[in-house]
């Protein structure tokens, strides 16, 4: 071999080495659960303006929202929420359309979806989510009533797990 020919197949190597170190970054990046991209972002930063005349109306309508996770009581079983409604007088808003996106912190690409149910007693809501792990979790709740739309986005840290684990 020729005096100096042996630097082209170093730098091809040390170039071929730094993109296969590159891939295998973005693959261990990219497989990891607890990573996750806020869903539309981009079209959520263009509607601001909608979400902030969003929150007027939430706060026009003066509802009082509340809501409760109880964990399971048994194994296999799912904690229930649970969602309090009344108008800003205090009367129980019945007739309501209520869905919730919640997903714990963790795991913020794994998002449950689920559309709560009346009970029966004027103004609860109610249904239940495969939460599986203790911690922070945000939930997010869109409420219908007769087309008055209010929105309640709130993160707690929550016990989801039974009290027999």
């Amino acid at each position: 071999m020729k005096k100096g020919a042996v630097w082209p197949y170093l730098i091809a190597g040390a170039l071929a080495l730094h993109v296969v170190v590159s891939l295998i970054v973005v693959f261990i990046a990219t497989s990891d659960p607890s990573y996750a991209v806020e869903e539309d972002y981009y079209q959520k930063a263009i509607d601001w303006d909608l979400k902030r005349a969003q929150d007027r109306t939430n706060q026009d309508l003066g509802w009082l929202f509340e809501f409760e996770v109880a964990p399971p009581e048994r194994p296999g079983d799912q904690p229930q929420l649970e969602v309090r409604l009344a108008d800003a007088d205090g009367a129980p808003l019945t007739g309501a359309a209520v869905t919730v996106e919640a997903f714990h912190n963790s795991s913020s690409g794994d998002i449950l979806h689920a559309t709560l149910t009346p009970t029966g007693v004027p103004g609860v809501y109610q249904t239940t989510l495969p939460m599986q792990h203790n911690g922070k979790w945000e939930l997010r709740f869109i409420v219908d009533q007769g087309g008055r739309k209010f929105t309640s986005s709130e993160t707690r840290h929550l016990f989801v797990e039974g009290s027999w684990q």
